[in-house]
C-alpha cells in the first residue's frame, strides 16, 4: 500500500486580483506538479506567488508551514524563468562560480555541471552555447543552493525535441532525490510527463487530476 507523504508545498484560496482566483493544491516530497494552461491563463503570474515574489491580496502559500513572502529561507527553493538569463564575456564554468559567491553553503562547481549535464561545456562561452545548453544553465543555478523545492516556468520553450527531453530527464531525476517540482506549461503532452497536473483556465484551477487520467483523456 502506498504511504500518502506529508505537503512541501500548500496552497490553499490563493487570491491575486484577477490573475489568479482561489487557487489550492499540494505539491509532496519528490513530486512533479504540473500547471497547464494557455497563454494568459495566471501560470507565470502564480509562480511568482508560489516563490515569493509576489504577496498574495488573500490564501495562503506554504512551504513546510512557512510563508515564502515572508521567510525567504523557509525552504531552499530555486527557480527557473521563460526567459532564461544572459550571461555574454563568460564561460560556463565562470557563470556558475560567479553565483556560488552569491550563495550559501552552494553546490560545488562539479556538483552544478554534473547535475545540469554540463561538464562538457564547461569551458564554452554562453554566446556560444546552444538553447538548450543555456537551458540548463539556468537549471544549474536554480540547483546551486541546494534546491529541494524548484520552480519553472515552461522550460521547455523554444526547444527542439530532444532538448526538451533532457531537461524532463534531469526534472524527473531530482524529483527521484527528493525535490518537489512545479512547472508551468501549455503543452498538454508536456503536462503528462508530471506526476500530477492542475488546469489553469482565468486565473482558476478548473481541474487537478493524475497525469495517467489526463493521458487517458
Amino acid at each position: 500500500m502506498d504511504v500518502m507523504k506529508a505537503p512541501v508545498i500548500e496552497v490553499r484560496d490563493l487570491d491575486l486580483n484577477e490573475a489568479v482566483r482561489n487557487v489550492s493544491f499540494t505539491v509532496a516530497e519528490g513530486e512533479v506538479y504540473a500547471l497547464l494552461g494557455r497563454y494568459g491563463s495566471g501560470k507565470t503570474t502564480l509562480l511568482e506567488m508560489l516563490a515569493g515574489l509576489r504577496r498574495s491580496t488573500s490564501g495562503t502559500v506554504r512551504f513546510r508551514g512557512a510563508d515564502p513572502y515572508d521567510d525567504r529561507d523557509s525552504a531552499r527553493a530555486g527557480a527557473v524563468w521563460r526567459d532564461g538569463g544572459l550571461f555574454p564575456g563568460l564561460t560556463v564554468t565562470e557563470v556558475i562560480d560567479t553565483w556560488r559567491r552569491w550563495t550559501l553553503d552552494p553546490l560545488t562547481r562539479d556538483e552544478a555541471l554534473q547535475m545540469a549535464r554540463l561538464t562538457h561545456v564547461a569551458d564554452v562561452p554562453f554566446e556560444q552555447l546552444t538553447p538548450g545548453q543555456r537551458r540548463m544553465l539556468d537549471l544549474a543555478l536554480a540547483l546551486i543552493g541546494r534546491s529541494d523545492v524548484l520552480f519553472l516556468d515552461e522550460p521547455t520553450a523554444g526547444l527542439d525535441t530532444a532538448d526538451a527531453r533532457e531537461v524532463w530527464s534531469v526534472l524527473l531525476m531530482l524529483a527521484a532525490h527528493g525535490v518537489s517540482i512545479v512547472v508551468t506549461t501549455r503543452d498538454p503532452d508536456e503536462a503528462c510527463r508530471a506526476d500530477r497536473v492542475g488546469i489553469l483556465d482565468e486565473g482558476r484551477l478548473v481541474t487537478g487530476r493524475d497525469a495517467d487520467r489526463l493521458r487517458a483523456a
